[in-house]
């Protein structure tokens, strides 16, 4: 079988992040990620209709364009701003049939980073895939 271009780019995250000798310092990559993710995201954009709902943290997500998907991310947690912008990194440029039978624990299983998650933060990943399903 082969496979899909967002596969390609979840397999490289997944192999950035098992480089790390240890899970800190993959948080530590998550928390440059998301430093990065805050600076890139408009304030005047941090909108209730960009709002990500059943999140811990405030996180936004804003979609630029629904095929093929172009979103732009945030949260006021760096490293949920970390793990949303692995979101655009994986769907980004890919057509929205990509994420169509795609759910946020699929991501945070394909990327290795089950355990590291919260229940909570990840029911804010998968309203953040359903709003880039809409």
């Amino acid at each position: 079988m082969t496979m899909k271009n967002y596969q390609k780019k979840i397999s490289e995250i997944k192999e950035t992040l098992n480089s790390f000798p240890d899970t800190q310092m993959g948080l530590h990559y998550l928390v440059d990620l998301g430093k990065e993710s805050q600076k890139n995201y408009p304030e005047e954009d941090r909108l209730e209709e960009h709002f990500i709902h059943g999140c811990t943290s405030q996180a936004w997500i804003k979609l630029e364009n629904k095929d093929p998907i172009q979103i732009n991310t945030v949260s006021d947690s760096v490293i949920v701003s970390g793990i949303l912008y692995l979101l655009e990194k994986a769907f980004n440029g890919e057509p929205n049939s990509s994420i169509v039978d795609y759910d946020g624990q699929d991501l945070i299983d394909d990327l290795g980073l089950q355990g590291t998650i919260s229940s909570q933060r990840l029911r804010g990943f998968t309203e953040a895939i359903r709003l880039m399903k809409q």
